[in-house]
């Protein structure tokens, strides 16, 4: 099925949402992944999403909408950038980039803003905003730094470097760096890994993790006390007497 403009598969609880064309960030591709993302929200069968490369471009913004941008519209161009990626933590269930091709400025931002990132040989990450006179507007000053260190984000953005998929699995932008091509291949055997956990699970454990980036230890703990105990009744029970039966066998 499709959703907007971009197309969307759902099977044995992962859904795949495809970016078809070069620059899906752009404003159109923004609004449309908003929207797309938000409708999976309620979808209680999925339990992983793959955001996946259709197009060697597709994780780039379109620089020429920005040329001539006034401040008012920049403004508005940064906010449908913060509210992809508020839909991507908002999801229950883990967001998993699969990269191939160039991912600069906001594509960068976007595989940033999923929870988990496996790239192909050939991608390439970097936030470069700096050389066409701006900086990253979608999250990335913060989220970089959280991915891979204050210092070496500073380094990436301060001189636009563009680094392959190997080194940005070394920085620990990516998972994984995977043969081209097999990026896709390599997100659905994670996804595959996840969705036999408990939905519930899922959504505490994805919910508390981004809590920890903003909060004092003790909210944290307090935070994930809530969400713990939330989980006990009917299938937890299921679940740890099975698991029990199974460590006797």
């Amino acid at each position: 099925m499709n959703i907007g403009t971009f197309p969307l598969s759902i099977d044995s609880g992962v859904a795949v949402l495809t970016l078809d064309r070069p620059f899906c960030l752009d404003i159109a591709g923004k609004h449309a992944l908003s929207e797309t993302l938000t409708s999976l929200r309620d979808r209680s069968e999925v339990r992983a999403l793959i955001i996946a490369s259709g197009n060697q471009q597709c994780f780039l913004v379109n620089v020429a909408e920005l040329a001539d941008m006034n401040a008012e519209a920049a403004a508005a161009f940064s906010a449908s950038g913060h509210a992809v990626a508020a839909a991507i933590e908002a999801l229950p269930f883990p967001v998993i980039a699969a990269v191939e091709g160039t991912a600069l400025g906001g594509g960068c931002e976007l595989v940033l803003a999923c929870d988990l990132a496996l790239a192909g040989e050939q991608a390439t990450f970097g936030q470069i905003e700096g050389l066409g006179g701006v900086m990253p507007a979608f999250g990335g000053c913060w989220r970089l730094a959280r991915r891979v260190g204050h210092q070496r984000a500073l380094e990436m953005m301060l001189t636009a470097t563009v680094i392959n998929a190997q080194t940005a699995k070394t920085y620990g932008l990516v998972l994984d760096a995977v043969p081209g091509g097999k990026a896709i291949d390599a997100a659905m055997a994670l996804a595959k890994r996840i969705i036999p956990l408990r939905a519930a699970s899922l959504a505490a454990i994805k919910s508390t993790a981004l809590y920890g980036w903003s909060h004092a230890p003790a909210e944290i703990e307090d935070q994930e006390e809530k969400q713990f105990a939330a989980l006990f009744g009917n299938e937890q029970s299921q679940r740890m007497h099975a698991y029990l039966e199974q460590q006797v066998k």
